[in-house]
């Protein structure tokens, strides 16, 4: 079990591999289990020539840290890592944060072409957007080395904290896993190490100038909001209220406690723009920079600094340090560190490959542990996103911080592949979060529910985590929030346009808001929900969102041949697909036109076949990181891409999936500072990258299917921590043969080229045969891997609604509906037989509770019609925002197949009506979401019947797959066996 929290305990030993599988004890990954031994080897130190570099001497935290200005792409071409010092999922982070003094530039935090340090932090998000205000750089510390005039600072930090900066150089810095050091102008020395929840930083300073720590308490990246810090003897302690992740949404307050093994010779406060000699406590409000603490040391002193980090209080900071670090040398706690840091990174054992590759893989690995992070104090307490102290169960951790846009299209999958406890910590907090705030905040930083980027992905990250094994906590409660809060009226899903989506299925364009890409995310997520729904066996939970996550389909359209923004009056097709517009976010829509991953088959069938997806696909990955300024091409560095190179395996070409990613991390990633080519966002990027390389891919997020690829390195290793679980791929000569010609699964040969749940879960051995040229393995129609069809001709739209419940439906995305009860006094009660004239067609109003979907918006559902014979054919229905109409397929029993017309008039004709419409149902009074109704008369039509051939028998009707004009809504279909007026011998209409 992952415990790299507690405090110390006897040393443990490691206990040997079984021979099928490793166990990682939990005792080699909790924080001092061992004894501390001599200090790790720097990197640096590391056999530089050698490829066999070790994990740990293989990680760079320099890598990502230097904003590439040549690329111009639609976000940073700049990881926005930090080379400071922390531990697995730790909360704290004590890293450098930069200045550059030629424009003031201070990007995100630490940027490798500065030249100044404006303190060393403890808190730090690794990788984010926002580069400005990612948020954190809590309590910063800086030394100082000038005179003190009268025992005064020489001017208050508030007024020019820029006087406090410190130069320094990259030759005189070091960084590996849990440890920074850095030699900075003036002759102080700082050196930086971590436990979980506390800093603890050394600073000799020089015998020749003064000895002098201040902890600027109000200097948070981001705005604050009050702030305190107080000196008592040997101790300094205070708190910060700070604006969260990107300046916008909640606020936070975090605390510290830091003592000194050195005494403090005098100290002072600074309280806005007055320094203050001799005094033991101040207090701000909005000032930045406004309060602050300075200590005196001893001149030439070496001071080691325990700081403690708590989100619930002063007392609490103070007990995580002393339970974590009391009694343990600077020295100690950096070994310990690098000990969690090899246990961690030993999960994954690769051989071969070059020193380069190594470099790059492992520095990736460590980046994908960073976050989230570990919440609670040792005492178990935390304080949740209702404010309140709660307290997790023993043994247990809260995790905290999500980029729930990021996550879930692999980091989720691969911290629950390899940490299993964490994973089902991550689920237990997540469900915790929903049952705090009652709604489902889908980028929550620290315990501030907050929006941000699109979708709902943090249902999807506990789908993920739940099917590769990370099962240890409330899937019950998990599921029944996420059912409760996205089921109509939708006014506790914090989905933007919830209600829209979930009763049309579409986001329309007018929206703006990144309002198509939106509805795709969207449907991903009710994916997601449907499949733990299914694991636990809640089938009508599934049925329902399988339903809604084939919305994806209602955005396809079949004229252009592709998804698109679509308006209530139809398709936008003037809308530039290359341009990031307003539609898609942080991409195009070439990029998200591929982002269907449970549903691939569905994508290649609607885009014309595999032949015309396969052109259109290698068109899309002529360039791999294109951007978003009019382009065709894929944009790797950001998430929307990350699935696409695994379509290429649903078209029976994983050949080329592995040529992509080959491509894609030599052409994209390096080992400079430079060398991660986005935002890291939290550990994303880095985790997409790891799983490129090592053969294996979670294609379909909320599943544990695996898209096998080719392996860059020629052994792979993946032990679960605490867990049998073992994962073995054995690809011999992959370095110089790129291509799988075959495969074996635990010994048996399969042409697949994908692997159920159930190997994630259980583990097993793959063994590759290598060759140099692409071969016949994984194209076969069977080798493909599955798509989840589901749902897909289900009925679509909730168009009826109880009166004063207009919120549970909308047929015309003007949140209008028909009433249910007005619908039943004019003879369409759910269940009631509508006949058409003296056709013989005889129609079934659906039998729909309320909020269910009671008809189909087509895009090409198949209905089946029971294999009767018949002469003709009639729908059900209205149009909504103006008249619709489309081509039907009637498929007959014999395979062949006959297109006939639907058309249907607007639900509100007055007295005109087209296309030979019958009008049915008539009801005065649309119901309004927002409650109440209008005075709008509307009507409901049977359409005029279509001769079909008597000789053959019906085996269903095939609904248009596109519609023109307004939105088509088809209640039932029936057929009559009765001879239609004007109709030839073969049943055709004269």
């Amino acid at each position: 079990m992952w415990r790299a929290t507690e405090p110390p305990t006897p040393p443990t030993p490691r206990r040997r591999p079984t021979a099928l599988r490793r166990t990682l004890l939990t005792a080699a990954l909790i924080l001092g289990a061992t004894a501390a031994g001599p200090a790790p080897a720097t990197g640096a130190a590391a056999s530089p020539g050698h490829r066999d570099i070790a994990a740990f001497d293989a990680v760079d935290p320099f890598i990502g840290t230097r904003l590439d200005t040549s690329q111009n792409k639609g976000n940073s071409a700049y990881g926005n890592t930090y080379p400071g010092a922390t531990v697995p999922f730790g909360m704290l982070q004590s890293s450098p944060t930069t200045y550059r003094t030629s424009d003031g530039d201070q990007k995100g935090g630490y940027e490798y072409t500065a030249d100044r340090i404006r303190g060393f932090g403890m808190t730090r998000l690794s990788g984010t957007g926002c580069e400005g205000r990612f948020g954190g750089f809590d309590f910063p510390v800086l030394p100082y080395t000038g005179a003190l005039p009268s025992g005064a600072l020489p001017t208050s930090p508030a007024d020019r904290i820029t006087d406090y900066y410190l130069g320094f150089d990259h030759a005189g810095e070091k960084a590996d896993p849990g440890y920074y050091s850095v030699d900075l102008a003036g002759g102080v020395r700082t050196e930086l190490t971590a436990t979980t929840r506390t800093a603890v930083s050394r600073f000799a300073f020089p015998a020749n100038g003064g000895s002098t720590l201040l902890f600027d308490v109000a200097g948070s990246n981001n705005r604050v909001f009050g702030s305190e810090v107080k000196v008592d003897g040997n101790t300094v302690s205070g708190w910060v209220e700070a604006a969260s992740v990107c300046d916008e949404g909640g606020r936070y307050r975090a605390y510290f406690s830091t003592t000194f093994d050195r005494p403090v010779r005098s100290h002072g406060t600074w309280q806005g723009s007055e320094v203050r000699p001799g005094t033991d406590s101040a207090s701000g409000t909005t000032v930045k920079h406004g309060t602050g603490a300075y200590l005196v040391f001893d001149r030439g002193a070496r001071v080691t600094a325990r700081t403690g980090l708590s989100y619930v209080g002063v007392e609490g900071a103070a007990r995580n340090a002393a339970a974590e670090t009391r009694g343990r040398s600077f020295d100690a706690v950096r070994a310990q560190a690098a000990r969690v840091w090899r246990d961690a990174l030993g999960t994954v054992r690769v051989d071969g490959g070059t020193r380069d590759q190594r470099v790059t893989f492992y520095t990736a690995l460590y980046h994908a542990l960073l976050h989230p992070n570990v919440f609670d104090d040792v005492s178990g307490e935390y304080r949740g996103y209702d404010g309140t102290v709660h307290r997790v169960r023993p043994g247990r951790h809260h995790y905290v911080t999500y980029a729930g846009w990021d996550i879930y299209r692999s980091q989720a999958q691969l911290v629950a592949l390899l940490f299993p406890q964490v994973g089902s910590d991550i689920n237990q907090s997540l469900t915790d979060m929903a049952r705090q705030t009652g709604t489902w905040p889908n980028w929550p930083h620290l315990n501030q529910s907050q929006q941000k980027m699109s979708g709902d992905s943090l249902q999807s990250v506990v789908a993920s985590i739940d099917a590769f094994g990370g099962t240890d906590y409330d899937r019950h409660a998990a599921l029944e929030s996420m059912r409760s809060t996205q089921t109509l009226p939708a006014d506790t899903s914090l989905r933007r346009h919830a209600y829209q989506y979930a009763t049309v299925g579409f986001v329309e364009n007018r929206k703006g808001d990144s309002a198509t890409s939106k509805t795709l995310e969207y449907a991903v997520d009710d994916f997601g929900i449907a499949q733990l729904a299914k694991r636990l066996g809640d089938t009508e939970t599934y049925d329902r969102f399988m339903v809604r996550a084939q919305s994806w389909q209602n955005l396809f359209d079949d004229v252009s041949g592709h998804i698109r923004p679509r308006d209530r009056a139809g398709f936008d097709r003037g809308f530039d697909l290359g341009e990031r517009g307003n539609q898609f976010e942080q991409a195009t829509g070439y990029q998200y036109g591929w982002m269907v991953p449970h549903n691939v088959g569905a994508l290649v069938e609607k885009r014309g076949g595999v032949e015309a997806a396969l052109r259109d696909l290698d068109e899309h990955t002529r360039e791999l990181d294109a951007g978003v300024y009019g382009t065709k091409g894929a944009y790797l560095s950001n998430q929307p891409s990350f699935t696409m190179p695994f379509v290429y395996h649903w078209l029976g070409r994983p050949d080329r999936t592995g040529e992509v990613l080959r491509r894609a991390v030599d052409e994209m990633y390096g080992t400079s500072p430079s060398g991660l080519p986005g935002n890291d966002d939290l550990g994303s990027l880095s985790s997409w990258y790891v799983w490129a390389n090592i053969g294996l891919f979670p294609a379909v997020p909320g599943t544990a299917d695996l898209a096998v690829s080719s392996p860059v390195f020629e052994r792979v290793v993946l032990d679960s921590a605490d867990s049998r679980r073992r994962i073995t791929l054995d690809a011999p000569r992959a370095a110089r043969a790129h291509h799988v010609a075959a495969l074996r699964v635990d010994g048996r040969a399969t042409t697949r080229s994908w692997l159920p749940s159930e190997f994630a879960r259980e583990g097993g051995r793959l063994t590759f045969r290598m060759a140099a040229r692409p071969g016949a393995w994984g194209t076969g129609a069977r080798d493909v891997p599955p798509s989840y069809t589901d749902g897909t001709d289900a009925r679509n739209n909730v168009g009826t609604t109880p009166d004063g419940h207009g919120g549970l439906g909308s047929l015309d995305l003007s949140d209008n509906s028909l009433s249910r009860e007005r619908l039943a006094q004019a003879g369409a009660a759910p269940g009631a037989r509508l006949p058409l004239g003296d056709t013989g067609i005889e129609f079934v109003w659906p039998d729909a509770g309320p909020g269910e979907p009671d008809n189909w918006i087509p895009h090409g559902q198949r209905v089946p019609l029971g294999g009767r014979p018949a002469t003709g054919i009639s729908f059900l229905g209205l149009a909504t925002n103006g008249p619709a109409q489309g081509s039907a397929v009637v498929e007959y029993t014999d395979g062949s197949t006959q297109t006939v017309p639907v058309g249907f008039t607007d639900w509100t004709p007055g007295t005109t009506y087209q296309f030979g419409n019958e009008p049915l149902v008539t009801t005065t009074g649309r119901n309004r979401a927002a409650g109440g109704s209008d005075t709008a008369q509307t009507k409901v039509f049977g359409t005029r019947p279509v001769a079909l051939d008597p000789a053959k028998r019906v085996a269903a009707v095939v609904l248009p797959t596109g519609t023109d004009r307004g939105v088509m809504h088809v209640f039932d279909v029936a057929l009559t066996d009765r001879p239609l007026p004007g109709a030839g011998r073969d049943g055709r209409t004269g």
